[in-house]
C-alpha cells in the first residue's frame, strides 16, 4: 500500500507543480537524465546484485518483444482502417509497443505483488523493454523522420546505456560481496526511480490537447492498457505458459502504461506533437486503474 501512495503522489505532486509553476519544455528530459542515466543503472546495480536467476528466464524475458509484435501488427491494421499518417503510427509505436517497465512497472509491481518480485520486473525491463525500445523502436522513429539509422549505430546506442552496463556489473559482480556504504548508497539513489518517475509524468500531463487528438489517444490507450497485453497472456495461456509465477509477473509488466523514454524519443524526432506526452500523462493516471484489475489473475 506504501508503494502505491508513493506513485499517487509522485503524479498528483507533478501534476500540481506544472499548474503553479512555468517549467521549460524540456524539464521531463532533464528528470529523464536522471532516471535512465543514474537512478535506474543504481537500482539495478542493488537488487540484482544478489538476484536468483528464475529458470524460465527466456519465457519471462520474451513477454515484451511478444506485446512489441502484437501492438505494431494491430497499428498497421489501424492506419489502413483510420488513414493514420506516418508520423502519427510512428509515435504510438514508439510510446506503445514497448510498456513503462521501469519508471512506473517496478513501483506498480512493488504496490501490487511485493518488493520481493522487483529482479523479475528489472530482468524484464532491462532484457526485454529497454533492447525492443533501442533497436525495433529507434529504427521505427528514425525511419519516419526520415533519419538513417545504421544497424552499428542502433548497437552501439543499445549497448553503451548505463542501465544495460550496470545489469552486466551486477551479474558480473554477484561472487564480490558490496561494501556496506556502497550497497546503502546504491539503494537510495535507487529510491529516487519511484517518486521522481511520476513527478515527472505530472509535469507532462497536457489536458486541453486532449480533445484535438482524442481519437488517436483513445486507440493508443485501448492498446496499450487493454488490447496487446490480452493478447500476449493469451498466447501464453494457448501455449501452456502462463502458470509459473515469474512468468506472471512479467505479463502484469506488458500492461504497463505506454513508455516515458519511448515519448521522448517520439518527441525529439517531432512526431506527431504532443500526441506521445499525452499517451503518457493521460495512460498512467488511468494504468492505476487498469493494473488493479491485471492485478487480479496475474497474481503469482
Amino acid at each position: 500500500m506504501s508503494a502505491l501512495v508513493v506513485v499517487l503522489v509522485g503524479l498528483v505532486a507533478g501534476i500540481a507543480a506544472q499548474r503553479a509553476h512555468r517549467f521549460a519544455e524540456d524539464a521531463p528530459r532533464a528528470l529523464g537524465i536522471w532516471l535512465l542515466d543514474i537512478a535506474l543503472p543504481a537500482l539495478t546495480l542493488h537488487v540484482l546484485h544478489d538476484v536468483e536467476i528464475p529458470s524460465r528466464i527466456v519465457l519471462v524475458v520474451a513477454a515484451p518483444y511478444l506485446l512489441c509484435a502484437v501492438t505494431v501488427l494491430i497499428y498497421l491494421v489501424a492506419a489502413r482502417v483510420m488513414r493514420l499518417s506516418r508520423e502519427v503510427v510512428a509515435a504510438l509505436i514508439a510510446t506503445t509497443a514497448v510498456a513503462n517497465t521501469s519508471f512506473v512497472g517496478i513501483p506498480m509491481v512493488t504496490a501490487f505483488f511485493g518488493e520481493s518480485w522487483v529482479p523479475i520486473a528489472l530482468l524484464t525491463d532491462q532484457l526485454g523493454s529497454y533492447l525492443v525500445l533501442n533497436t525495433v523502436v529507434l529504427v521505427v522513429v528514425t525511419a519516419a523522420a526520415g533519419t538513417a539509422t545504421s544497424p552499428l549505430a542502433v548497437a552501439r546506442r543499445a549497448l553503451a546505456r548505463p542501465s544495460l552496463v550496470a545489469l552486466v556489473l551486477a551479474l558480473a559482480l554477484r561472487p564480490v560481496e558490496y561494501p556496506v556504504w556502497l550497497d546503502e548508497a546504491l539503494a537510495s539513489i535507487g529510491g529516487t526511480l519511484t517518486p521522481l518517475a511520476l513527478f515527472s509524468v505530472g509535469l507532462q500531463l497536457r489536458l486541453p490537447a486532449v480533445r484535438e487528438w482524442w481519437r488517436e489517444l483513445a486507440l493508443g490507450l485501448g492498446v496499450k492498457l487493454a488490447v496487446a497485453p490480452a493478447l500476449v497472456v493469451a498466447v501464453y495461456l494457448a501455449t501452456g505458459l502462463f502458470g509459473d509465477p515469474d512468468v506472471r509477473v512479467a505479463l502484469f509488466e506488458t500492461a504497463m502504461p505506454p513508455m516515458v523514454a519511448g515519448a521522448i524519443l517520439a518527441d525529439r524526432y517531432g512526431l506527431a506533437r504532443p500526441l506521445p506526452s499525452l499517451l503518457v500523462g493521460v495512460g498512467v493516471p488511468l494504468s492505476v486503474g487498469t493494473l488493479a484489475l491485471w492485478s487480479l489473475p496475474l497474481h503469482p
